[in-house]
């Protein structure tokens, strides 16, 4: 059995908010924006062929509002890797994105921390 994850949920506020930080922001593509029903199904991803997809769920119950930013504990949600990581930090901090830092050697690479616009905690990483 082969098993690989296709799709990671983070629960968001807004969706509208959401989409334009996703793909203004961190330069992200759209893979699916759809109605049905009641929902709205938004999948994006660092690029179109990314087996991994995002999907931005609107936090709709008390205890999945009180979740937004805080999916992971505090902790980093989600690693992007990058083979260029001086450019991408350069060029996702000159549209807007709030990183920890600059990115520095750590284990097996260089890497650099960021949120989102929920204060989802994400990685920037180059491995050596």
């Amino acid at each position: 059995m082969i098993l690989k994850a296709s799709q990671l949920t983070i629960l968001v506020k807004d969706q509208g908010q959401a989409k334009q930080f996703y793909t203004e922001i961190l330069g992200f593509v759209v893979i699916s924006d759809m109605e049905f029903g009641p929902s709205r199904y938004l999948a994006v991803a660092p690029r179109e062929s990314n087996e991994t997809v995002l999907e931005l769920v609107k936090a709709e119950t008390p205890n999945q509002v009180a979740l937004v930013g805080k999916q992971s504990a505090n902790q980093v949600l989600i690693m992007f890797e990058t083979d260029n990581i001086e450019g991408d930090y350069f060029d996702m901090k000159q549209r807007g994105v709030q990183f920890q830092g600059e990115p520095t050697n750590v284990p097996g690479g260089k890497g650099v921390g960021f949120t989102d616009l929920y204060g989802n905690q994400f990685d920037l990483f180059q491995a050596d």
